[in-house]
């Protein structure tokens, strides 16, 4: 009688155990990467890119949103391969202001990304870490005399069920803004079909930057991007432009010029 009674006893915990498991599986947070496939992994990434893309912008800067990237050469373990996915946000700014800029971008993320940033001891560079939950990390380093630096985030490698996905908040922006035909305009170019980068802000919308390749280069650049807005930085690899809320960012792809505007969150 004992022996059936200590059967049954096992038999209980074992279901007790298996329905633990499965709802452990529904509801605990994941303990590694492994747990939280790339399409998840994407959600969190798109989400934490929005909120870095708000922090960024400032008056003093030009903020450049770029592609959702979607890298297949990450291994998970040794026999298991994965997808890897990225987005990065780049800024423009004044000479001198890299590190004031990275400070106030820090400033601007949750206070629960535990965001860590500062100076090398010599003062040369800059660098930023902050953790965005789920396994999504933001990090840049950058010498502390840059007049561009990228923020980039990435999910690590991640589990993979069937084809690639494709993020869908490129697909969802709004119109590109009126700024961008006027530079383009004034280059003598015409927009088309510009690319959009876009996300979905922490306030609710979309925002994002369109840019316009294959535009002619015409003499004296300056004089024709006036209507561009309040410089911010200009050399021969890049001229970059505050026009009230919106990012101009010209830059020469050989022989012709590629236009970036940016809206803000």
């Amino acid at each position: 009688m004992r022996r059936w009674w200590l059967t049954g006893l096992v038999g209980v915990w074992i279901v007790a155990l298996g329905g633990l498991v499965v709802w452990s599986v529904d509801h605990d947070r994941a303990t590694v990467p492994e747990q939280r496939d790339i399409d998840l992994a994407l959600a969190d990434l798109e989400r934490a890119a929005g909120v870095v893309y708000a922090a960024a912008d400032g008056d003093d800067r030009a903020v450049v949103l770029g592609e959702l990237q979607l890298t297949r050469d990450c291994r998970i373990t040794p026999v298991r391969s994965g997808l890897a996915a990225a987005r990065a946000v780049t800024v423009y700014v004044a000479d001198t202001k890299t590190a004031e800029a990275v400070e106030q971008i820090a400033a601007g993320l949750p206070a629960d990304w535990a965001t860590d940033w500062g100076r090398s001891s010599a003062g040369t560079r800059v660098s930023l870490h902050a953790d965005a939950g789920n396994f999504v990390g933001i990090d840049l380093s950058s010498p502390a005399v840059a007049t561009a630096f990228t923020l980039r985030l990435t999910t690590g490698c991640r589990p993979l069920d069937g084809e690639a996905p494709r993020g869908a908040g490129d697909a969802s922006a709004s119109p590109a803004p009126a700024l961008l035909s006027t530079v383009v305009g004034a280059l003598g170019g015409n927009v088309g079909e510009p690319v959009v980068h876009a996300v979905t802000c922490p306030s609710g919308g979309v925002a994002g930057s369109w840019t316009v390749a294959g535009v002619s280069t015409p003499d004296d650049l300056p004089r024709h991007l006036r209507q561009a807005g309040e410089v911010v930085h200009a050399d021969e690899t890049v001229r970059a432009y505050r026009n009230r809320d919106d990012s101009v960012v010209v830059r020469p792809e050989g022989a012709q010029l590629s236009v970036t505007v940016s809206t803000p969150c």
